[in-house]
């Protein structure tokens, strides 16, 4: 537990303080005198009340003589110690009348410092300031101080910081102690609790006592007077289990609470002995771990249900929990590792139809948007993760394009230009340049049919019944050429006569998987092979197969001293990862044995999940299944990962069109049309533009990936230049790269 954690993010809370102004004429001597008649009639004794009554005086002194900016903040200590709504009694007239001396102490020398600044008074005791109001007596930071001195051995600071939060303890009705917060916040009057700063309440008087063990009874003491509070007054319920209330006036969930209230909790049973608090903790623990899929959006974590999404600080505190819970609960190691991963991930995209003078889009996570085009003013927006559409109305006609930047809280970034928005009407623009019609973009993913086949010893050409089995599956064909003895020239020689009679293959590896010992011999293998195939099929990819679970590093780095070389990897992943073993391809371990450039990689074999996160993997040339063996959730990431529809944070993708036909010729009155197909999920707007260079009519629309071509039909209008242009622009849906940009060639008007 760190002391500096606030409470609550800013976005969360809308005002931390909810005080008026000096309002209906009231002066700071009227405000002195409601604090003085407050403290005169609390049972508070009297060496606290004379120093009480002097920081009153003092402070109504500097109101009145500091300037402005340091003088109000003076004014809100004062103030608040007046109106305070509960009985000052002694533990409370300690944090409050201390509270006001911090104030005075540090407005009489400094301006405001910046929010959630702490400071120690002079009693030794943690003030936080919040931001354009005063420092105030804050629980959680002192008991996360508490912490660090016990944890350090650090006696004396241990002994002055407990004695001070004992002394401002106060005793609750029912049994227990509790450390109040005595100002208003977030909705909260004063004052209220924090199960999640009473946890670490717990924590931190048990590890004194373990520091100080002098005072071990004491401190032990006020531990379990600290526990007590939470179970009886502190939780609420999330799925039918225990969650710690952060505020004991909500119910909102809060992850980075829950996590350090199960840290602390389990700490405190540890070093007391206390099954109360074990068994609470451990209920606590499974809850959570059952429930962090709802603080998880694939990109970013929330800081509370349903779906406040968590700062920066907050973000890599949660990160940090769950670091120190996954050692003794694995549950929590994947999440750790995710929520880590989000922090170096930019902003994602995905864009979907709009309307006229309009640009769609999904965000990934919280960011900082800017929209570009000569369509209208610039925008800059702060805007959470979700859908957004942004609207101009431009007023000349044209084709505008439309470029955006989102900056997420961690100064991550993605640039992107999305599709034009096109005025038709009277006018001219530039005209458009025809381009050449082919395919765009990055190819796709190549799912390949995996086959297997055992070298016959000494064999040089195949036997035609395995030939035929094989012919008989459909392409694209993977196949593994495996062998049980030591290879010979026949070896190669058999490759290639077998590669020869295969038009479906695609890809021929050689089997099976190398370890470290065996590499060397292994490296000479596949240059022998590949040779003899590439002097029959100079462009058939032939490599070597990895085993993520044979040592696959010591593997690679064998590899790399035998000189391997290879026109693919296939790699079969571990099913877990213990002992230094992969469970998915790591490109950057790889280059080791390839000179820094690795050849494309294919999934051997991967499960659904594999092919899900394989849409997200730089290299990942294709995926070699069995046939035999695909099953509906396998089916269902192939289909995924075809359409492009996966989003993948970090990665642009450019359209891939396999068809694009435009008409030869157009009619005025008639619609004109093309052909259009996209490999993954696109969107496209298709304009006519007139020999003048002024766009006459558009058609905005979207495809699925990997279906038959479609009918972009524009709308219908009348035509009265000799010959016109269309223009067509097309973008990917999901993670949308460069713009495709074709026109055809001059299109005669008929008619």
């Amino acid at each position: 537990m760190t002391g500096a954690r606030g409470l609550v993010p800013a976005v969360v809370v809308v005002a931390l303080l909810a005080l008026p102004g000096v309002a209906n004429g009231a002066t700071v001597q009227g405000i002195e005198r409601s604090a003085l008649a407050k403290l005169k009639k609390a049972p508070v004794d009297a060496p606290t009340k004379t120093a009480a009554r002097a920081q009153i005086a003092r402070a109504a002194h500097l109101i009145r003589t500091l300037p402005n900016g340091r003088s109000y903040h003076v004014l809100v200590a004062l103030r608040e110690t007046a109106s305070f709504p509960g009985a000052v009694t002694q533990p409370r007239a300690l944090a409050l009348y201390g509270a006001l001396r911090a104030n005075n102490d540090y407005f009489a020398a400094h301006w405001a410092p910046r929010d959630k600044t702490d400071i120690v008074g002079a009693d030794g005791v943690v003030y936080r300031y919040f931001g354009g109001h005063s420092f105030r007596f804050h629980p959680l930071a002192n008991f996360g101080v508490l912490n660090a001195r016990a944890t350090a051995g650090d006696v004396e600071g241990t002994q002055e910081l407990a004695d001070a939060l004992i002394a401002r303890g106060v005793y609750q009705q029912g049994g227990g102690i509790a450390w109040e917060y005595d100002f208003p916040f977030g909705g909260g009057r004063a004052p209220w609790l924090s199960g999640m700063a009473q946890a670490v309440a717990a924590q931190a008087f048990a590890r004194a006592a373990q520091a100080v063990p002098e005072r071990a009874t004491d401190y032990l003491r006020e531990a379990t007077a600290a526990f007590r509070i939470v179970p009886r007054r502190l939780l609420t319920s999330v799925s039918a289990g225990p969650w710690i209330r952060l505020y004991s006036f909500s119910k909102l969930p809060v992850l980075n609470a829950q996590l350090q209230a199960v840290v602390s909790l389990q700490s405190y049973a540890a070093a007391t002995g206390d099954t109360q608090a074990a068994t609470l903790a451990t209920r606590m623990q499974n809850l959570t771990a059952a429930t962090l899929s709802r603080f998880d959006t694939g990109y970013w974590s929330y800081y509370a249900l349903p779906n406040e999404p968590s700062p920066p600080d907050y973000h890599r505190y949660v990160v940090q929990l769950l670091n120190r819970l996954k050692s003794a609960d694995p549950r929590f190691a994947a999440a750790a590792t995710r929520f880590a991963g989000y922090e170096k991930q930019p902003p994602a995209f995905q864009l979907a139809n709009a309307g006229v003078g309009q640009v769609r889009f999904w965000l990934s996570k919280p960011a900082t948007v800017v929209a570009d085009t000569a369509a209208g003013p610039s925008k800059r927006l702060a805007l959470l993760d979700g859908w957004h559409t942004l609207t101009w109305k431009p007023k000349r006609t044209g084709i505008y394009s439309v470029h955006l930047t989102a900056t997420d809280w961690n100064g991550n970034r993605t640039q992107l230009d999305t599709l034009p928005i096109v005025r038709v009407g009277k006018g001219s623009f530039a005209k458009v340049t025809p381009a050449n019609v082919g395919d765009q973009g990055a190819p796709p993913f190549v799912v390949a049919n995996r086959a297997a086949v055992t070298w016959p010893d000494a064999a040089t050409v195949p036997d035609p019944a395995v030939v035929a089995s094989l012919a008989a599956l459909p392409a694209p064909l993977f196949l593994e050429l495996d062998t049980a003895t030591t290879p010979t020239t026949a070896f190669a020689q058999y490759a290639a006569a077998l590669a020869q009679q295969l038009p479906s293959l695609g890809y021929l590896v050689v089997g099976p998987a190398p370890s470290a010992a065996t590499a060397a011999q292994y490296a000479a293998t596949v240059a022998a092979v590949r040779n003899a195939v590439h002097a029959v099929l100079p462009t058939l990819a032939v490599g070597m197969t990895l085993d993520g679970a044979v040592a696959p590093k010591a593997t690679v780095t064998a590899l790399g001293r035998a000189g391997a070389t290879a026109d693919v990897v296939a790699f079969r992943a571990a099913p877990a990862t213990t002992g230094g073993q992969w469970t998915q391809p790591n490109i950057d371990q790889l280059t080791q044995a390839f000179g820094g450039v690795p050849p494309p990689l294919v999934l051997d074999s991967p499960t659904a999940a594999a092919v899900s996160a394989a849409a997200c993997s730089p290299g990942i040339a294709g995926i070699a299944l069995d046939p035999a063996t695909r099953d509906a959730a396998t089916a269902t990431a192939l289909a995924s990962l075809a359409r492009g529809i996966t989003v993948c944070p970090g990665f642009a993708v450019a359209p891939t069109l396999p068809t694009v036909e435009f008409p030869t010729t157009v009619t005025s009155g008639t619609s004109a049309a093309l052909q259009l197909a996209c490999v993954r999920d696109c969107l496209y707007v298709a304009t006519l533009v007139g020999a003048d260079g002024r766009p006459v009519v558009a058609r905005r629309g979207s495809l699925k990936g990997g279906t038959a071509p479609a009918a972009v039909a524009l709308p219908k209008t009348q035509l009265g230049q000799p010959s016109y242009t269309l223009d067509l622009r097309v973008v990917s849906t999901v993670n949308p790269g460069s713009i495709v940009e074709l026109a055809s060639p001059p299109l005669t008007r008929a008619g």
